[in-house]
């Protein structure tokens, strides 16, 4: 068998601190003969963000397009997706391209056009977002989960979230946080300007479908990516994407609960304190 030994970065180029911990783990990996390159080739074994967690999703959009798995290498803040510290990453990545580091699989969405729309296919880790282009304008967007008609917002946006994007933008709009074991879409309306602003969760196979209608056009948008325009009309369907996100982990990763806990800085001490 033949083991692929290519690595693609991904890196924060405007941090300075992430571009120094990239540039010496290249050279670590040059030593143990694992070729590294930019971006993400066909024809790579993984790749390796270096950065936050939005450089997490860049990675992972980028990973995913080639049916690899992303690592995230942390610099800065703790975040949700990158785990793992400079210093730590290199001897993991070994692992990883051995088949010997857990993989853990996300459940990802994808939006599509339904009306001949001409963009492409967004593929989404954390999010898709159908929202306002004007700034001082709401958009109307009329919702139906699994062909049922449910209503119309009239508000900033309506995002659909997987259970890794529920700490994201998701959490901003007052939805709920989901474990990333419970495999669910989150349907979640922003600044909605009617009295109802609850989530919706989904079953993982259901499919929300979104219309542009009224008098403003929206923007489509994936995990923060360029946005692309709806024309009022426009039909957009988010479904689970046919393929997970898949990411490395370190064997000690925290749990889910510790991180929520950490990030979020929730009263209490876990040793048992008050």
């Amino acid at each position: 068998m033949v083991i692929v030994t290519s690595v693609g970065f991904v890196v924060h180029e405007g941090r300075a601190a992430a571009v120094e911990a990239a540039t010496t783990l290249r050279h670590e990996l040059a030593g143990d003969d694992i070729e590294c390159v930019d971006g993400a080739p066909a024809g790579i074994a993984l790749v390796v963000a270096v950065g936050g967690d939005g450089t997490f999703l860049r990675g992972a959009h980028a990973a995913a397009a080639v049916g690899v798995p992303v690592l995230g290498v942390k610099v800065g803040r703790l975040g949700f997706l990158t785990e793992v510290d400079p210093h730590d990453a290199a001897p993991l990545i070994a692992q990883a391209l051995a088949g010997t580091a857990p993989v853990e699989d996300r459940l990802a969405v994808v939006a599509e056009p339904m009306n001949g729309g001409v963009f492409e296919r967004e593929w989404g880790m954390n999010e898709v977002m159908v929202e306002k282009r004007a700034r001082h304008r709401l958009v109307r967007l009329r919702v139906e989960l699994d062909g049922e008609y449910l209503t119309t917002f009239s508000a900033d946006g309506v995002i659909v979230a997987t259970p890794t994007g529920s700490t994201a933008y998701s959490f901003s709009a007052r939805g709920p946080i989901v474990s990333p074991s419970v495999d669910v879409l989150v349907v979640t309306a922003v600044a909605p300007h009617m009295v109802f602003d609850r989530s919706f969760v989904l079953g993982a196979e259901q499919a929300v479908t979104v219309e542009v209608v009224g008098d403003e056009p929206g923007l489509l948008s994936a995990d923060g990516r360029d946005a692309v325009e709806l024309a009022v009309g426009a039909v957009v369907r988010i479904r689970r994407a046919d393929h997970p996100a898949r990411f490395v982990r370190r064997p000690d990763a925290a749990p889910f609960v510790a991180r929520v806990r950490d990030k979020f800085d929730l009263p209490g001490d876990p040793a048992g304190g008050a």
